[in-house]
Order: C-alpha cells, then structure tokens, then sequence
C-alpha cells in the first residue's frame, strides 16, 4: 500500500486507510460498513435510504477516477481520457440519484454515509491495482445485484426509481469492460502488474474484514 503521513490516514481496527474525502457538515460520516442504514424493504424509507447511498456511492467512484488522474499523470492518453470520461459518466448518475432522492422527500445528510470504497481504493499505489479493486470488486459486485433490485422495484410498482437504475446499470458496464481491457493490457506488458493486483486484494479482503460489524 502507498505510503502516507498520518495527515491522509485515519486508523480502522488498526488498518491505515485514507481519511474521508470532504463532505458538507450535514453528513453523519462513520466507518464500518454495517452502519449505514440498510434496509430490505420497498418502503419510503427504504428508497430514500438507497437513494443517498447512491449519490455518495457515484460521487465516491468519481473522486477515485480524479484522484487516479492526479496521481499517475504518466498513464496512456487513452486510458485518462476513459478515466475522465468515467468521472463525467459518475457525477451525471449522482446528479440523477439525488433528484430522485428529493422526489422521495429525502434530503441529503438524511442517512449517515461511509466512504470506504475511496479509504480502500486510494491507498492503492499502482493504477493497475485501484483499476482491478474498484472495478472486479467493488463495482463488480453492485452490477450483480442491480438486475433484482430493478426487478424487485417494478414488482412494486416503483418504476422511476426502477429506471433509473436501469440506466445507470447499462452504463456501468462498458466501465468495467474497459477496466478489464485496460487491466489485461497492463499485465501483459508488465507482469509484476498482476502481483501488485494481487496484493491488492488480498489486502482488500483483510480490510473488509476488519471493518465489518460483528
């Protein structure tokens, strides 16, 4: 992992990650993954709740994408412009979340917020590794789930919120196709790429694992 001073470093269960990217003081921001809110229900509540969890959620991968920008500047023209092509795509889907969100009659800061996707992702010191972990892992696994939960919410008759994440869904693939196209070029030409890749997610796994709730 990168090497930070204790100014860009918070410690979670004796794990260094990097400290919270800015939020507006109305957020309640906490640091294990089990303490927003998470229900599993169609309830008002509870699509207002996904909602905010979206727009952080976009608004993290955003920063993550700029922040890779910043610190490898030597990266292919090509992979940067899909990197900030990737930021407009982010801030556009936030944008739609929390007009959504204030459809619902929610409110931001209404739910508390964690920003482990930027802590974890961003201690990263290979683009290869902050490719492999935001994209195979973390965005990976929101796809999957997608599909049910657009399923789930036309079943109930909440077909805006559906379509919404519908489209957001159709654009978030070619995000990962690319991320794996990018990851396979960079492993090919440098195989100590795919070390890094893999120390990167076994660290990632200890991480999840200390900052899970019990």
């Amino acid at each position: 992992m990168a090497a930070r001073s204790d100014e860009d470093t918070k410690l979670v269960r004796g794990i260094s990650l990097r400290n919270d990217p800015a939020r507006e003081d109305c957020f309640e921001v906490v640091h294990f993954q089990s303490e927003p809110a998470d229900f599993d229900t169609v309830s008002l509540e509870s699509r207002q709740e996904r909602m905010h969890r979206e727009v952080n959620s976009e608004i993290q991968r955003l920063e993550i994408t700029a922040q890779s920008l910043v610190d490898f500047p030597d990266a292919p023209w090509e992979l940067r412009f899909d990197l900030a092509r990737q930021c407009w795509d982010d801030a556009r889907h936030a944008a739609l979340f929390y007009r959504r969100l204030i459809e619902l009659g929610g409110w931001k800061g209404q739910f508390p917020i964690a920003n482990l996707d930027w802590s974890m992702v961003c201690m990263l010191d290979s683009l290869p590794a902050r490719l492999a972990v935001q994209h195979l892992s973390f965005e990976a696994d929101c796809l999957d789930g997608v599909p049910n939960a657009v399923a789930g919410l036309q079943e109930a008759g909440k077909d805006e919120t559906a379509e919404i994440l519908d489209a957001i869904h159709s654009d978030e693939i070619p995000h990962d196709w690319l991320a794996n196209e990018w990851i396979k070029g960079m492993t090919d030409d440098d195989p100590g790429a795919a070390l890094k890749i893999e120390k990167a997610v076994a660290w990632l796994r200890k991480v999840v694992g200390a900052t899970q709730r019990p």
